[in-house]
Protein backbone atom coordinates (compact mmCIF):
# COMPACT_ATOMS: atom_id res chain seq x y z
CA UNK A 1 0.00 0.00 0.00
CA UNK A 2 2.61 2.25 0.66
CA UNK A 3 4.58 1.75 -2.40
CA UNK A 4 1.43 2.45 -4.53
CA UNK A 5 0.42 5.89 -2.31
CA UNK A 6 4.24 6.69 -2.70
CA UNK A 7 4.20 6.04 -6.61
CA UNK A 8 0.39 8.10 -6.78
CA UNK A 9 2.15 10.96 -5.27
CA UNK A 10 5.07 11.34 -7.35
CA UNK A 11 2.13 11.46 -10.28
CA UNK A 12 0.64 13.91 -8.35
CA UNK A 13 3.00 15.98 -7.47
CA UNK A 14 3.49 16.67 -11.30
CA UNK A 15 -0.17 16.86 -12.63
CA UNK A 16 -1.83 18.70 -10.02
CA UNK A 17 -0.38 21.92 -10.64
CA UNK A 18 -1.72 22.37 -14.14
CA UNK A 19 -5.48 22.90 -15.50
CA UNK A 20 -6.76 21.44 -18.20
CA UNK A 21 -6.49 25.07 -19.59
CA UNK A 22 -2.99 25.46 -18.97
CA UNK A 23 -2.98 27.60 -15.76
CA UNK A 24 -1.80 26.64 -12.24
CA UNK A 25 -4.80 24.85 -10.08
CA UNK A 26 -5.34 26.46 -6.52
CA UNK A 27 -3.35 24.65 -3.67
CA UNK A 28 -6.85 23.58 -2.57
CA UNK A 29 -7.87 22.06 -5.52
CA UNK A 30 -4.90 20.40 -6.16
CA UNK A 31 -5.32 18.88 -1.92
CA UNK A 32 -9.01 18.02 -3.29
CA UNK A 33 -7.69 16.00 -5.77
CA UNK A 34 -4.67 14.33 -4.30
CA UNK A 35 -7.13 13.07 -0.99
CA UNK A 36 -9.66 11.74 -3.48
CA UNK A 37 -7.66 9.91 -5.65
CA UNK A 38 -5.51 8.22 -2.82
CA UNK A 39 -9.33 7.03 -1.39
CA UNK A 40 -10.09 5.55 -4.76
CA UNK A 41 -6.63 3.53 -4.53
CA UNK A 42 -6.96 2.42 -1.00
CA UNK A 43 -10.48 1.50 -1.82
CA UNK A 44 -9.07 -1.00 -4.65
CA UNK A 45 -6.49 -2.71 -1.76
CA UNK A 46 -9.41 -2.69 0.64
CA UNK A 47 -11.66 -5.06 -1.90
CA UNK A 48 -8.39 -7.14 -2.69
CA UNK A 49 -6.88 -5.73 -5.81
CA UNK A 50 -3.54 -6.17 -5.54
CA UNK A 51 -2.46 -3.12 -7.74
CA UNK A 52 1.00 -1.76 -6.97
CA UNK A 53 1.88 0.71 -9.88
CA UNK A 54 -1.04 3.35 -10.03
CA UNK A 55 -0.54 3.76 -14.47
CA UNK A 56 -1.66 0.25 -14.49
CA UNK A 57 -5.53 1.30 -13.55
CA UNK A 58 -8.01 -0.13 -15.87
CA UNK A 59 -11.47 -0.73 -16.53
CA UNK A 60 -11.62 -3.50 -14.49
CA UNK A 61 -10.47 -1.45 -11.75
CA UNK A 62 -13.27 1.37 -12.02
CA UNK A 63 -15.99 -1.18 -12.28
CA UNK A 64 -15.27 -2.68 -9.36
CA UNK A 65 -14.62 0.86 -7.40
CA UNK A 66 -18.15 1.53 -8.65
CA UNK A 67 -19.74 -1.74 -7.83
CA UNK A 68 -18.01 -1.30 -3.76
CA UNK A 69 -19.06 2.35 -3.93
CA UNK A 70 -22.87 2.04 -4.86
CA UNK A 71 -22.98 -1.72 -1.96
CA UNK A 72 -21.42 0.98 0.49
CA UNK A 73 -23.88 3.39 -0.12
CA UNK A 74 -22.05 6.29 -1.05
CA UNK A 75 -24.12 9.21 -1.63
CA UNK A 76 -24.32 9.75 -5.63
CA UNK A 77 -22.56 12.89 -5.48
CA UNK A 78 -19.72 11.37 -4.37
CA UNK A 79 -19.07 8.68 -6.66
CA UNK A 80 -19.81 10.94 -9.66
CA UNK A 81 -17.12 13.30 -8.08
CA UNK A 82 -14.25 10.41 -7.72
CA UNK A 83 -15.25 9.65 -11.36
CA UNK A 84 -14.37 12.83 -12.58
CA UNK A 85 -10.96 12.71 -10.52
CA UNK A 86 -10.46 8.88 -12.00
CA UNK A 87 -11.49 10.33 -15.30
CA UNK A 88 -8.72 13.49 -14.65
CA UNK A 89 -6.00 11.11 -13.82
CA UNK A 90 -6.55 8.91 -16.95
CA UNK A 91 -5.80 11.53 -18.51
CA UNK A 92 -2.42 12.47 -16.86
CA UNK A 93 -1.58 8.61 -17.41
CA UNK A 94 -1.89 8.41 -21.16
CA UNK A 95 -5.59 6.70 -21.12
CA UNK A 96 -8.01 9.10 -22.18
CA UNK A 97 -11.33 8.37 -22.68
CA UNK A 98 -11.23 5.20 -20.38
CA UNK A 99 -13.59 6.42 -17.75
CA UNK A 100 -17.29 5.59 -18.74
CA UNK A 101 -20.48 6.96 -17.39
CA UNK A 102 -21.84 5.44 -14.03
CA UNK A 103 -24.25 3.90 -15.65
CA UNK A 104 -22.21 1.69 -17.70
CA UNK A 105 -20.65 0.28 -14.29
CA UNK A 106 -23.80 -1.03 -13.00
CA UNK A 107 -26.19 -1.65 -15.78
CA UNK A 108 -27.91 -4.03 -13.29
CA UNK A 109 -29.32 -0.38 -11.56
CA UNK A 110 -32.08 1.45 -13.30
CA UNK A 111 -30.46 4.41 -14.78
CA UNK A 112 -33.14 6.92 -12.95
CA UNK A 113 -31.26 6.02 -9.89
CA UNK A 114 -28.01 6.70 -10.62
CA UNK A 115 -29.42 10.21 -11.57
CA UNK A 116 -27.73 12.78 -9.28
CA UNK A 117 -30.62 15.46 -7.81
CA UNK A 118 -29.01 18.81 -7.25
CA UNK A 119 -32.42 19.67 -5.61
CA UNK A 120 -32.81 18.37 -2.24
CA UNK A 121 -36.10 16.60 -2.21
CA UNK A 122 -36.10 16.74 1.97
CA UNK A 123 -33.95 18.10 4.68
CA UNK A 124 -30.78 16.75 5.07
CA UNK A 125 -30.60 18.05 8.62
CA UNK A 126 -29.58 16.23 11.39
CA UNK A 127 -32.38 17.42 13.22
CA UNK A 128 -35.34 17.00 10.40
CA UNK A 129 -34.05 13.52 10.01
CA UNK A 130 -34.27 12.42 14.04
CA UNK A 131 -30.44 13.38 14.99
CA UNK A 132 -30.47 14.96 18.43
CA UNK A 133 -27.40 17.52 18.11
CA UNK A 134 -26.68 17.88 21.50
CA UNK A 135 -26.40 15.06 21.84
CA UNK A 136 -24.10 13.99 19.15
CA UNK A 137 -21.71 16.91 20.37
CA UNK A 138 -21.61 15.80 23.42
CA UNK A 139 -20.86 12.03 22.18
CA UNK A 140 -18.13 13.85 19.67
CA UNK A 141 -16.39 15.80 23.22
CA UNK A 142 -16.35 12.44 24.93
CA UNK A 143 -14.11 10.72 21.84
CA UNK A 144 -11.93 13.79 21.55
CA UNK A 145 -12.74 17.30 22.17
CA UNK A 146 -11.45 18.92 18.75
CA UNK A 147 -14.16 16.94 17.42
CA UNK A 148 -16.71 17.90 19.67
CA UNK A 149 -15.67 21.61 18.76
CA UNK A 150 -15.69 20.98 14.96
CA UNK A 151 -19.27 20.21 14.93
CA UNK A 152 -20.13 23.08 16.85
CA UNK A 153 -18.67 25.43 14.29
CA UNK A 154 -20.44 23.64 11.77
CA UNK A 155 -23.84 23.86 12.88
CA UNK A 156 -23.11 27.20 13.76
CA UNK A 157 -21.32 28.61 10.58
CA UNK A 158 -22.09 26.51 8.01
CA UNK A 159 -18.31 24.89 6.81
CA UNK A 160 -17.47 22.64 5.58
CA UNK A 161 -15.19 19.86 6.52
CA UNK A 162 -11.83 20.75 4.80
CA UNK A 163 -13.07 24.36 6.22
CA UNK A 164 -13.32 22.97 10.05
CA UNK A 165 -10.15 20.62 9.92
CA UNK A 166 -7.88 24.14 8.45
CA UNK A 167 -9.68 27.01 10.84
CA UNK A 168 -7.96 28.51 13.07
CA UNK A 169 -10.50 30.78 15.39
CA UNK A 170 -8.45 33.28 16.38
CA UNK A 171 -7.16 34.49 13.16
CA UNK A 172 -10.79 33.91 11.75
CA UNK A 173 -12.87 35.95 14.11
CA UNK A 174 -13.30 39.45 12.96
CA UNK A 175 -16.11 40.14 15.77
CA UNK A 176 -18.69 40.69 13.33
CA UNK A 177 -17.48 37.90 10.98
CA UNK A 178 -16.09 34.81 10.60
CA UNK A 179 -13.28 34.66 8.25
CA UNK A 180 -13.23 31.66 6.13
CA UNK A 181 -9.39 31.73 4.66
CA UNK A 182 -8.84 28.15 3.64
CA UNK A 183 -12.27 27.67 1.69
CA UNK A 184 -13.49 25.42 -1.32
CA UNK A 185 -11.70 26.47 -4.83
CA UNK A 186 -9.31 29.19 -2.61
CA UNK A 187 -12.74 31.27 -2.42
CA UNK A 188 -12.23 32.61 0.96
CA UNK A 189 -15.45 34.39 2.30
CA UNK A 190 -17.34 36.10 5.22
CA UNK A 191 -19.97 34.68 7.38
CA UNK A 192 -22.01 37.44 9.33
CA UNK A 193 -22.11 36.68 13.37
CA UNK A 194 -25.70 37.03 13.65
CA UNK A 195 -27.11 35.37 16.97
CA UNK A 196 -25.53 35.36 20.35
CA UNK A 197 -25.25 31.63 20.06
CA UNK A 198 -22.69 31.85 17.16
CA UNK A 199 -20.53 34.47 19.25
CA UNK A 200 -20.65 31.82 22.53
CA UNK A 201 -19.34 29.23 19.93
CA UNK A 202 -16.57 31.16 18.30
CA UNK A 203 -15.42 32.00 21.99
CA UNK A 204 -15.84 28.61 23.18
CA UNK A 205 -13.45 27.50 20.98
CA UNK A 206 -11.32 30.12 21.21
CA UNK A 207 -10.80 29.21 24.45
CA UNK A 208 -10.47 25.34 23.64
CA UNK A 209 -7.07 26.23 20.88
CA UNK A 210 -4.27 28.33 21.67
CA UNK A 211 -4.08 31.68 19.28
CA UNK A 212 -1.84 30.41 16.72
CA UNK A 213 -3.29 26.86 16.36
CA UNK A 214 -5.89 25.07 13.77
CA UNK A 215 -8.84 23.40 14.87
CA UNK A 216 -7.71 20.14 13.35
CA UNK A 217 -5.36 17.76 15.12
CA UNK A 218 -1.95 19.36 14.77
CA UNK A 219 -0.03 15.41 15.98
CA UNK A 220 -0.91 12.29 15.04
CA UNK A 221 -1.55 9.93 17.83
CA UNK A 222 2.35 8.52 17.58
CA UNK A 223 3.04 12.64 17.44
CA UNK A 224 4.41 12.89 14.58
CA UNK A 225 2.90 16.24 12.30
CA UNK A 226 -0.57 15.82 10.92
CA UNK A 227 -1.30 15.86 7.54
CA UNK A 228 -4.74 17.26 6.18
CA UNK A 229 -5.48 13.75 4.69
CA UNK A 230 -4.60 12.41 8.29
CA UNK A 231 -7.11 14.94 10.08
CA UNK A 232 -9.82 13.87 6.94
CA UNK A 233 -9.12 10.45 8.02
CA UNK A 234 -9.53 11.14 11.76
CA UNK A 235 -13.09 12.96 11.33
CA UNK A 236 -14.03 10.85 9.36
CA UNK A 237 -13.45 8.08 11.83
CA UNK A 238 -15.06 9.61 14.78
CA UNK A 239 -18.08 10.81 12.70
CA UNK A 240 -18.40 6.58 12.51
CA UNK A 241 -18.05 6.89 15.64
CA UNK A 242 -21.04 8.51 16.81
CA UNK A 243 -23.38 6.71 14.30
CA UNK A 244 -23.04 9.52 11.75
CA UNK A 245 -23.17 7.84 8.16
CA UNK A 246 -25.75 7.39 5.52
CA UNK A 247 -26.53 3.76 6.34
CA UNK A 248 -26.73 4.53 10.01
CA UNK A 249 -28.49 7.65 10.74
CA UNK A 250 -29.78 8.82 6.48
CA UNK A 251 -27.68 11.32 7.21
CA UNK A 252 -23.84 12.56 6.78
CA UNK A 253 -21.14 15.98 8.65
CA UNK A 254 -22.30 17.61 5.69
CA UNK A 255 -26.23 17.46 7.34
CA UNK A 256 -25.11 20.15 9.62
CA UNK A 257 -23.91 22.70 6.32
CA UNK A 258 -27.40 22.08 5.39
CA UNK A 259 -28.77 22.75 9.19
CA UNK A 260 -26.77 25.76 9.33
CA UNK A 261 -28.41 26.81 5.64
CA UNK A 262 -31.85 25.90 6.92
CA UNK A 263 -31.26 28.05 9.86
CA UNK A 264 -29.77 30.93 8.19
CA UNK A 265 -32.88 31.35 5.59
CA UNK A 266 -35.43 31.15 9.00
CA UNK A 267 -33.61 33.63 10.07
CA UNK A 268 -34.45 36.04 6.82
CA UNK A 269 -37.68 35.34 7.59
CA UNK A 270 -37.39 32.46 5.22
CA UNK A 271 -38.87 29.34 5.37
CA UNK A 272 -37.03 26.82 3.28
CA UNK A 273 -39.62 24.12 0.69
CA UNK A 274 -37.52 21.39 2.96
CA UNK A 275 -39.61 23.07 6.49
CA UNK A 276 -42.87 23.55 4.58
CA UNK A 277 -41.83 26.91 3.00
CA UNK A 278 -43.39 27.63 -0.36
CA UNK A 279 -42.66 30.52 -3.11
CA UNK A 280 -45.68 32.40 -1.80
CA UNK A 281 -44.52 33.42 1.30
CA UNK A 282 -42.79 36.66 0.20
CA UNK A 283 -42.07 38.44 -3.02
CA UNK A 284 -40.39 36.60 -5.25
CA UNK A 285 -37.54 39.31 -5.81
CA UNK A 286 -37.45 39.40 -1.93
CA UNK A 287 -36.78 35.25 -1.88
CA UNK A 288 -33.96 35.69 -4.19
CA UNK A 289 -32.79 38.06 -2.25
CA UNK A 290 -32.36 36.02 1.05
CA UNK A 291 -31.35 33.39 -1.31
CA UNK A 292 -28.41 34.99 -2.50
CA UNK A 293 -27.12 36.03 1.20
CA UNK A 294 -27.40 32.14 2.64
CA UNK A 295 -25.85 31.22 -1.03
CA UNK A 296 -22.98 33.43 -0.14
CA UNK A 297 -22.32 32.64 3.55
CA UNK A 298 -21.85 28.95 2.26
CA UNK A 299 -19.48 30.48 -0.08
CA UNK A 300 -21.14 30.00 -3.45
CA UNK A 301 -21.97 32.58 -6.13
CA UNK A 302 -25.18 31.29 -7.93
CA UNK A 303 -28.70 31.88 -6.08
CA UNK A 304 -29.45 27.95 -7.57
CA UNK A 305 -26.95 26.35 -5.32
CA UNK A 306 -29.33 26.87 -2.24
CA UNK A 307 -31.62 24.42 -3.90
CA UNK A 308 -29.39 21.42 -3.13
CA UNK A 309 -29.18 22.45 0.51
CA UNK A 310 -33.00 23.39 1.48
CA UNK A 311 -35.08 22.21 -1.98
CA UNK A 312 -36.30 24.66 -4.60
CA UNK A 313 -38.99 27.40 -5.14
CA UNK A 314 -41.57 26.83 -8.03
CA UNK A 315 -41.42 29.73 -10.44
CA UNK A 316 -44.33 30.46 -10.27
CA UNK A 317 -46.31 30.31 -6.93
CA UNK A 318 -49.72 32.36 -5.44
CA UNK A 319 -49.55 34.36 -2.64
CA UNK A 320 -49.99 32.32 0.38
CA UNK A 321 -52.55 32.84 2.52
CA UNK A 322 -52.45 35.63 4.84
CA UNK A 323 -53.16 33.58 7.97
CA UNK A 324 -51.30 30.54 7.17
CA UNK A 325 -48.68 31.42 10.39
CA UNK A 326 -51.60 31.80 12.62
CA UNK A 327 -53.46 28.61 11.27
CA UNK A 328 -50.15 26.48 12.03
CA UNK A 329 -49.20 27.90 15.10
CA UNK A 330 -52.43 27.79 16.64
CA UNK A 331 -53.42 24.38 15.16
CA UNK A 332 -50.24 23.45 17.01
CA UNK A 333 -50.92 25.15 19.98
CA UNK A 334 -54.26 23.45 20.53
CA UNK A 335 -52.76 19.98 20.62
CA UNK A 336 -50.40 20.83 23.51
CA UNK A 337 -51.75 20.56 27.08
CA UNK A 338 -50.73 23.25 28.83
CA UNK A 339 -50.92 21.23 32.60
CA UNK A 340 -48.80 18.70 31.21
CA UNK A 341 -46.37 20.55 30.01
CA UNK A 342 -43.27 21.02 32.50
CA UNK A 343 -42.74 24.57 33.83
CA UNK A 344 -40.98 27.33 32.22
CA UNK A 345 -37.33 27.80 33.92
CA UNK A 346 -37.35 31.11 35.52
CA UNK A 347 -34.37 32.84 33.33
CA UNK A 348 -36.61 31.60 30.38
CA UNK A 349 -39.55 33.69 31.92
CA UNK A 350 -38.53 36.98 29.75
CA UNK A 351 -37.96 35.32 26.55
CA UNK A 352 -41.09 33.37 26.59
CA UNK A 353 -43.45 36.53 27.64
CA UNK A 354 -41.56 38.73 24.75
CA UNK A 355 -42.39 35.54 22.38
CA UNK A 356 -46.11 35.63 23.69
CA UNK A 357 -46.17 39.55 22.84
CA UNK A 358 -45.08 38.72 18.88
CA UNK A 359 -47.79 35.66 18.72
CA UNK A 360 -50.48 38.83 19.96
CA UNK A 361 -50.05 40.29 16.78
CA UNK A 362 -51.38 37.60 14.79
CA UNK A 363 -54.05 36.82 17.17
CA UNK A 364 -52.25 33.71 18.86
CA UNK A 365 -53.14 32.77 22.53
CA UNK A 366 -50.11 30.49 24.14
CA UNK A 367 -49.42 29.86 27.75
CA UNK A 368 -46.18 30.13 28.66
CA UNK A 369 -45.60 26.69 29.13
CA UNK A 370 -47.39 26.11 25.37
CA UNK A 371 -44.62 28.33 24.30
CA UNK A 372 -41.83 27.30 26.33
CA UNK A 373 -42.53 24.14 24.96
CA UNK A 374 -42.29 25.32 21.10
CA UNK A 375 -39.03 27.11 21.38
CA UNK A 376 -37.45 24.32 22.87
CA UNK A 377 -37.75 22.48 20.01
CA UNK A 378 -36.97 25.68 17.70
CA UNK A 379 -33.64 25.88 19.77
CA UNK A 380 -32.92 22.09 18.98
CA UNK A 381 -31.98 23.02 15.63
CA UNK A 382 -29.18 25.02 16.85
CA UNK A 383 -27.57 22.26 19.19
CA UNK A 384 -28.97 23.98 21.91
CA UNK A 385 -31.61 23.44 24.96
CA UNK A 386 -32.27 26.95 24.68
CA UNK A 387 -31.57 30.00 22.03
CA UNK A 388 -32.48 33.28 23.19
CA UNK A 389 -34.62 34.69 20.42
CA UNK A 390 -34.13 37.71 18.79
CA UNK A 391 -35.51 41.12 19.30
CA UNK A 392 -38.36 40.91 17.06
CA UNK A 393 -38.46 38.54 14.03
CA UNK A 394 -38.83 35.14 15.60
CA UNK A 395 -42.23 34.05 13.85
CA UNK A 396 -40.84 31.47 10.95
CA UNK A 397 -38.95 29.59 13.49
CA UNK A 398 -41.98 29.16 15.67
CA UNK A 399 -43.90 28.22 12.51
CA UNK A 400 -41.23 25.38 11.51
CA UNK A 401 -41.11 24.05 15.21
CA UNK A 402 -44.78 24.08 15.29
CA UNK A 403 -44.68 22.01 12.12
CA UNK A 404 -42.98 19.16 14.06
CA UNK A 405 -46.73 18.22 15.46
CA UNK A 406 -46.46 16.03 18.49
CA UNK A 407 -44.73 18.42 21.26
CA UNK A 408 -46.35 17.26 24.04
CA UNK A 409 -43.20 15.37 25.07
CA UNK A 410 -40.67 16.96 27.25
CA UNK A 411 -38.12 18.19 25.39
Amino acid sequence: MSQLIHRLNKILAESTQKRVNGRTASHSTATTAGQGLRTCFRNLVEIGYRIEEPRNLSHTHIQALCSYWFREKLALSTIQSRLSLLRIFCRWIGKPGMVKSLPQYLPDVPPAQLRVRKVAASSKSWTENGVDVADMILRADRIDTRFGLMLRMMLAFGLRRMEVLQLRPWKSDMQTRLVIYCAKNGRPREIPIERTEQRQVLDYVKAEIRRPDPLGWSLTLQGRPATLAYNTRLYNKFMAEIGITRADAGVTGHGLRAQYAENAALMMHLIPPTLGGTGGQLPKDVITLHRQQVSENLGHSRVSVTAAYYGSFPRYAKPDDADRARSVIAGCISSLDSAALPECQPERRVDCLNLISELAVINVDVTVRQIHRIWCAASARHGRAWVTPVESGNLEEIEVAARVGNLNTTP
